[in-house]
């Protein structure tokens, strides 16, 4: 973990959150996880090094997980460290998947539904010529909107450990994956270019993210 801090005394804190275990080699296949969760971790790091010298106006916290396959169990064990102050607003953005390559141009952001106008408005204020950016608290759209597996969308993945425990959380994606778990998630599979513009996005709206209205 690594943790970015104001010079001056703060009253919120943002956990960026990506896991980098995957499904790794299983009898002669190898399941590298371009996308689940390469991704995410890549993710990570560079909205890291984007605030080393500007650090925003919030606590802000990295946080590389491991365990996420079986059961959440790194999440699940760093929100039980997490200190009970009721004074800190606390929110979760993980970052999982953010590299499927698909015709319809993505990025969704799933969140509570008591956080979906507030995020909604928020979003609203940053353009991208590249992608759309779709707000949702429902699996069941989610699913819709992709067309893919019948996902909880909800418990899929690290921010669940938050949501438990009452953290505000917003969980950065591209939806469903056709070579989730499968050998082909390979970087030939990735769409560079909206990766990256995912990327900058996500990095945007953390930068002029406003923590009071949240």
């Amino acid at each position: 973990m690594a943790t970015l801090m104001p010079s001056h005394p703060v009253k919120a804190h943002v956990i960026l959150t990506a896991h980098y275990d995957h499904l790794g080699k299983q009898g002669h296949k190898m399941y590298g996880g371009a996308n689940d969760n390469a991704s995410g971790v890549s993710a990570l790091l560079f909205i890291a090094a984007q605030f080393t010298d500007t650090p925003p106006p919030f606590q802000l916290s990295f946080v590389a997980t491991d365990a996420e396959e079986n059961g959440l169990h790194g999440a699940e064990f760093f929100v039980s460290q997490l200190p009970l102050d009721d004074a800190i607003t606390i929110l979760n953005i993980n970052l999982d998947m953010l590299a499927v390559s698909r015709l319809k141009k993505t990025l969704y952001a799933f969140t509570s539904n008591a956080q979906r106008r507030t995020l909604q408005a928020q979003l609203s204020d940053i353009s991208s010529e590249l992608i759309k950016v779709k707000v949702t608290s429902s699996s069941n759209m989610m699913n819709r909107l992709t067309r893919g597996e019948d996902i909880d969308w909800r418990r899929a993945s690290d921010h669940y450990a938050f949501a438990k425990a009452g953290f505000a959380y917003i969980y950065f994606g591209m939806g469903y994956d056709p070579h989730h778990h499968t050998s082909s998630d390979q970087v030939s599979n990735i769409d560079q270019a909206l990766y990256i513009e995912a990327v900058n996005y996500i990095a945007q709206f953390i930068r002029q993210l406003d923590m009071t209205s949240l």
